[in-house]
């Protein structure tokens, strides 16, 4: 359908979901001193739902990569604190 116009193609299948969750983790290391609002990643990846979002968000905190503060729609994501040296030493 798409043979031969790889940039179609990407265009149109979108991207894989490690490129998305690594767009949506470099938003949130930008964003660090102020965090980041789900509005932003609904700019970010337009092209998908809010849910599709929250998973991805959802997978990078199980991966120990974000964390979320505040609560209901005040919610906003940054990066993960590094552990502290006695987490390090257990």
């Amino acid at each position: 359908m798409f043979a031969g116009k790889p940039g179609v193609y990407t265009r149109k299948r979108g991207l894989d979901k490690e490129t998305n969750k690594a767009l949506l983790l470099k938003h949130i290391t930008d964003n660090k001193q102020s965090g980041s609002p789900m509005k932003d990643f609904l700019e970010v990846l337009p092209s998908h739902s809010r849910r599709q979002i929250q998973r991805m968000l959802e997978t990078l905190k199980a991966e120990g990569k974000i964390e979320l503060r505040g609560k209901t729609k005040a919610v906003l994501w940054f990066p993960k604190q590094n552990t502290s040296k006695k987490e390090l030493h257990r």
